[in-house]
């Protein structure tokens, strides 16, 4: 799907209508309903008006809007549109905290990943194994016990 389709889930999600949106942001309706349509390519700051409107970052609106309210809502609040994400899994609610407390930087790298430029996508791990490597090591617990093993202590 392009972005063009995604204006209309987000204008749903958020229970606007294109004439909503188009009140609010000063875009006339029938520009919103070609781009829309796919017939207009609006320059950035009409985007960022869009996304201001949505209350939603900018890159979101390259995304279906289920997707990312998946990742960002709560699992425990009571939303019967959005499945629960409960998982007994700690780095898997790590990365869902961790998205909640740096939005920008999640966003930023959800969207090259689903962009799937091979090229960005390797100088990105490039950059980001590069930044890790200045990271002090963590010491595990268990990590000096003998080889073979792989336990963690019941602590």
């Amino acid at each position: 799907m392009s972005i063009h389709q995604h204006l209309g889930q987000w204008c749903q999600t958020r229970g606007l209508s294109l004439a909503d949106l188009s009140q609010q942001t000063g875009v006339p309706l029938t520009t919103l309903q070609d781009f829309q349509n796919g017939n207009w390519d609006p320059p950035l700051s009409i985007m960022t008006l869009i996304a201001q409107s949505l209350n939603v970052p900018d890159a979101w609106l390259h995304h279906d809007p289920q997707t990312l309210l998946r990742l960002w809502n709560d699992p425990d609040e009571d939303n019967p549109e959005l499945p629960n994400l409960s998982s007994p899994d700690p780095l898997f609610q790590r990365l869902i905290q961790t998205s909640r407390d740096h939005q920008d930087l999640f966003v930023l790298l959800t969207s090259l990943l689903h962009h799937g430029d091979p090229k960005l996508i390797r100088a990105a791990q490039v950059n980001l194994q590069s930044l890790f490597k200045q990271i002090r090591p963590t010491t595990v617990p268990w990590g000096s016990r003998p080889p073979g093993h792989f336990e963690p202590p019941n602590d």
